[in-house]
Parts: C-alpha cells; structure tokens; sequence
C-alpha cells in the first residue's frame, strides 16, 4: 500500500471497540483485548518469521501501522502522524472500522474458565510484543473463532480442542507434549524456535502458498514431513547465501512430495498448497535489498535482534534444564551450596560466561534458576565487546547498600578458560574492584579459578599485577566502558584479598 498524508479524507479513526467479556461472548463477535489476556496454543514459532516483521516494522514505519490495522480488520492504514504511536490509535488511520474485515483478524476461543486462547496469529502477536512499542499491554482485537464456555471444565475444553484441531500439541523438534506444557503467556522468550516453522514461511510463494480454506498449523504439517528430507544444521542460517539455500531446499523437498496425508493431515500435497513448479520469481523477490529475508537478518543480526538467536550457542552446564529460551533450571537450589567449601575456596556460579555478551543472573524468585535479564521487553544483549572473564555470584550471600553492595548476592569475576553458564566452580577470592554505577557503590570480587587454569597459582593482588601485567587495567577499562561513554560507571579504585573477604564475611552475615 501506498503512503497517504495524514489529510486523507477517506480514512476512518481507528477507535478501539469496547471489551466483550467472557459471558457476553459469542462465535465471530469482535473482542478488544490486551497481549497479556491471549493463551497460546503451540508451544513453539519460528523465531526468523518474527525477526522479519520486527526488522520490517522497524525500517518501514508504514508496514507496522498497516499490519496493526489489518490484524484489526480495518485493511491497512491511510496514515499516521510523525510521533505515530501504534498503542494510541487517535494517532494513525486506518481504512475501515474496526471488524470490517474479519477475515483477515486472529482468532480465538473462549474456555469454560472465561479465559481467550489464541488459535492463530501467534507470530504476529509475538511480534507486536516484541517490537520497543508493544509489550504484554498492547492493545489488539480478535474474533471468537468458537466459544467452549459451556464445557463442565478445562478437561474437557482440552479435549475439545484436540478434537476440533485448535491446539498443536507437538515441540520445536516433533516431539509430543502435553497442554501444561504450552506456553502460558505471549512473548518470544516463552515459546521454542522451530527453525522449520520459519522456512516453511519463508518458502511461501516458492514452493507452496496457503490454499483458500487453510487447515489450522498448516505449516506445522508441513514440518514434519520437511524434517525427514532437510538438515537445516547444513546451512548458514546467519547468511544470504545460506539462507537462500535453505529456501531453495526446503521449497524443492515440498515440490517433490506425494503424499494424500501431509504430516498425518489427512489431506494431499495439492491440498495443503503445494505448487506444480518451483517459483524463481518467488525467491528473488525474497533474496532482493528489502526484501523479507533482507530484513530479517538484517534485524537478526543487529544488536536488537541478537537478543532473540544470538546467546542460543551458548554452552550451559549439562545438569541444567532448558526451560525455555530465557531459563535454565538446576535440580537443586544454587543455596544448598555454601559460600566458602571445607577447603576454603569460595563457590561461584557463572551467569555469563567470559567472551559471551547476553545478560543472565540469578532468579530473584526461583533460587535454582538463572534466567536472561530483560530491558524494556527484550532479552538484555550487552552491546560492546564481549564479558572478558567469567560473571557470576557467591551462593548465599547478600550486601546491602550500606555495605558497598546493591541487596543481590555478591557479584564476582572469574579470571580464567570460559566456563559453561550455571555451573558452580570452585574460586579463590584476590582483590575487589570498587566501582560506582549511577552514584551507587557495585563492588565486584576478583577471583582465579583453581582448577586447571593460567589464573589457579594467584594468590593476591600483587602477584596477578606482577604476574599477568594489565589484567586489572583491562578490567576496569571494560567495566567502566560497556554501558557506553555516558553509562555512568566509574571505577574508585582496588582492594586486596583482605579487602575481598572482609566483604564476602559480611554478605555472608548479612545473607
């Protein structure tokens, strides 16, 4: 669609429709809702699909606002002010009234507990919470696709849905799960990244297109039969040239099935919108300067969009679980260590490891998890050069202000080899680091690994100055630089291994 000016005459004000609530419900009413009260029900997306439209919305104004009023039913937008917000509809116009079109609106259902659960438009949802504008407030409205309110209960509701194919009950990798397993909430971070989900996207107008009357999780069907013929491990898909690739095998794996039964669908290869041909002229609209793939890497690959892919190479101990993308979870609490062991070394649990730049801590509220930080929506990327040692905290320990600490438990630098994120090593303390973050004291303990590391024969201050020249200089030009040249950190000055566990001494006090 072509921009319009902002004096358009044709356009309607995209006034948000009152709430419908639960009980007042009924099948194809319009209801105005918030992110935060829609229900997924697949536990996993395609990750680059998302990174597209967030990489669109953020070169291309224009699109945003025309993908909101299109997920609105108002067909696309007439215009919108240069301080256009897309949560304040006063401040963009779109085609028609909200609902015009509600064919083209996501869906969902209504559960006997009164609860909206979304059967499609997750990766445009995903999306809309993702982008630095959006978040679990923003705004949308959707069509009642089918209401289950009079089911006895949620039982009951789950087997309504399997049975009328509203819930896709299988993983990132095919494996079968169970409805507690889905993700509770929108947001990128609770769902899993299904790599073939995303091509199957991508491969649109290549080498399928949705029929008119398309199955609901189409291209979840589609990926199990994609599994079988295609090794995405083969390809760059960081790259170009790699991503071409995989477009270009993944379309020629559906051109050359024959199947009546396309991932257990029971319905043929033709019906699932299979072409008779591979579309070049289809590729090469994607592969050109803005394109769709142009603009997902281009996203995927910024500072903003490595928080999405970016740490997922990261090595974490082998004893930890993988919640989701943001949570690994041990199968102890990380306070059932202490903080100094029988041999007077302290325990130190790695939250980053050195050479990493994605920002995990401690979960302040499940003590044997440690999950990404997030910062306004986002999963938190440091944007400078990679941690250059180790970044943790000591098990049971707690500083408050008034001793130099922030309340959390003691943070500590780990000099020495990367170590696996969440695993607990074995540290011996030498110096702390004073420094100040906006106006505040945030000392950081040194520690040398004591196993198997250059670092293991330190014992003070003095000797890792003497021994490994720089180190503390490297140190504090990093940590005074990350947050960039107005970040607000300064470095006040050092203290030895006295210094060091006179500090732990008291956090442990304190803890």
């Amino acid at each position: 669609m072509s921009f319009k000016t902002l004096l358009a005459s044709a356009c309607v004000v995209s006034t948000v429709a009152l709430p419908v609530y639960a009980n007042d419900v009924h099948q194809g009413d319009v209801v105005a809702v918030t992110l935060s009260e829609l229900h997924p029900t697949q536990p996993a997306v395609g990750y680059d699909q998302i990174m597209y439209k967030l990489g669109r919305f953020q070169f291309d104004r224009e699109k945003l606002f025309d993908e909101i009023c299109e997920a609105n039913g108002q067909k696309g937008v007439t215009s919108f002010s240069e301080n256009a917000h897309p949560n304040i509809p006063s401040t963009f116009q779109c085609d028609e009234k909200i609902g015009a079109n509600k064919k083209d609106m996501k869906t969902i259902v209504v559960a006997p507990n009164g609860e909206y659960y979304l059967t499609d438009g997750h990766h445009t949802f995903n999306a809309f919470y993702q982008m630095a504008e959006g978040g679990a407030d923003f705004r949308v409205n959707v069509v009642v696709d089918k209401d289950y309110s009079d089911l006895k209960d949620m039982s009951q509701f789950w087997q309504a849905m399997e049975k009328d194919g509203n819930v896709w009950l299988y993983g990132a990798k095919g494996e079968a799960i169970v409805t507690d397993q889905l993700p509770k909430q929108l947001g990128i971070h609770n769902f899993a990244n299904d790599r073939y989900r995303g091509l199957m996207y991508f491969s649109r107008d290549v080498g399928w297109n949705k029929p008119k009357q398309p199955v609901p999780f189409l291209e979840f069907y589609w990926t199990r039969e994609l599994r079988k013929k295609v090794d995405l491990d083969n390809f760059d898909l960081n790259s170009m040239d790699g991503y071409a690739e995989a477009i270009k095998a993944t379309s020629k794996a559906i051109l050359s099935m024959n199947t009546s039964n396309v991932g257990e669908s029971n319905l043929s290869v033709k019906e699932m919108g299979q072409f008779s041909e591979f579309k070049q002229k289809g590729l090469d609209k994607l592969l050109k300067k803005g394109g769709k793939v142009d603009y997902m890497l281009r996203y995927k690959t910024s500072a903003s969009g490595n928080g999405l892919s970016y740490d997922l190479s990261v090595k974490h101990a082998p004893t930890l679980k993988m919640l989701d993308t943001t949570t690994l979870a041990a199968n102890m609490s990380y306070n059932d260590y202490p903080a100094v062991s029988q041999d007077g070394d302290i325990n130190a649990i790695v939250e980053i490891p050195a050479g990493t730049s994605a920002k995990w801590e401690l979960s302040k509220v499940h003590d044997n998890q440690i999950i990404w930080e997030y910062k306004k929506n986002k999963p938190r990327i440091v944007n400078y050069l990679g941690y250059p040692a180790n970044y943790g905290s000591i098990p049971r320990t707690a500083l408050p202000k008034e001793f130099g600490g922030d309340g959390d438990p003691l943070d500590v630098i780990i000099l020495g080899q990367s170590v696996p994120r969440g695993e607990v090593v074995p540290v011996r303390l030498i110096a702390v680091m004073k420094m100040i973050d906006d106006g505040e004291q945030d000392d950081k303990l040194i520690g040398v690994l004591t196993n198997e590391s250059p670092f293991s024969g330190v014992t003070s201050l003095q000797q890792l100055n003497a021994d490994y020249p720089n180190v503390t200089d490297l140190l504090a030009t990093w940590f005074s630089s990350y947050k960039g040249a107005d970040g607000g950190i300064e470095i006040s000055g050092w203290g030895d291994e006295k210094a060091a566990q006179a500090i732990l001494k008291a956090a442990q006090e304190h803890f």
